[in-house]
């Protein structure tokens, strides 16, 4: 696969892909950006759709979701898989960063893995992926596409994993990180419970505010990735307490 065609994927990451928008940005003509888009669906990355393409497969989420899919989000989960991959098992959370993540595991498709899930668009993205895919069962949220309640709760204790990956809806840095959503912060900690190592990913405006509750302390975390954003105290406050620290330039 060549420089053009990875470009392509990475557009691709932000939703539907236009072949007129798409020829100008990358400075090719319609012609060999078609050829491009047909060797990539006969790999089964893509699917070809009249007027450009969607990622393959053709996945369902909400319109919500895809417009919080931002280039810094896709920044924050490529330096967390730099980080923490080889693993051999995972439990992605639901939340827009995580789900990031996953699509950059889908994108890298090279490394056998076994992925817990309670989010239904991660479960979705890694469809025919190299990964091993296990679905928590559970009530589905009314707001969003992820299973929460008893059930899922129940689930979680059959399994241990090598890394929980997590999003969150508020941190602070001398407390600990919150969620608005008080089944989604009784399965998170529960989550903790079954990994050898936790990481947040988050974008550093979610920092200096309070949520409903606090799923995490500092010392739950092992690894935070975020972007420079976040002030010098916060950042000293986090890397002080144990926790390692890495971010990425907020412009990204």
């Amino acid at each position: 696969m060549h420089q053009r065609q990875r470009k392509i994927l990475d557009m691709l990451q932000r939703g539907k892909l236009l072949i007129r928008e798409a020829a100008v940005e990358l400075g090719v003509t319609e012609m060999t950006l078609r050829r491009d888009l047909k060797l990539l669906e006969e790999r089964k990355l893509i699917l070809c759709v009249k007027g450009g393409a969607i990622p393959y497969p053709a996945k369902y989420e909400p319109e919500s979701a895809a417009s919080e899919m931002t280039d810094c989000k896709f920044a924050i989960a490529n330096a967390l898989y730099q980080r923490i991959m080889p693993a051999e098992s995972i439990f992605i959370s639901a939340g827009s960063t995580s789900l990031a993540f996953a699509k950059v595991i889908a994108r890298c498709n090279r490394l056998p893995l076994t992925v817990i899930t309670n989010s239904l668009p991660a479960a979705s993205t890694l469809f025919r992926s190299c990964c091993k895919v296990i679905l928590l069962g559970g009530e589905l949220r009314s707001n969003s596409l992820d299973l929460v309640g008893p059930i899922a709760e129940k689930n979680l204790e059959e399994y241990h994993v090598d890394w929980l990956i997590s999003g969150c809806d508020a941190a602070l840095s001398d407390y600990g990180f919150y969620t608005s959503d008080i089944s989604v912060s009784n399965l998170e900690k529960k989550s903790l419970r079954i990994a050898s190592h936790a990481a947040i990913i988050t974008d550093s405006s979610k920092f200096g505010r309070r949520a409903l509750t606090r799923f995490a302390t500092l010392d739950d975390i092992d690894l935070l990735v975020t972007d420079d954003g976040i002030s010098p105290d916060d950042a000293n406050n986090l890397t002080g307490s144990g926790l390692e620290l890495i971010q990425i330039p907020a412009g990204t």
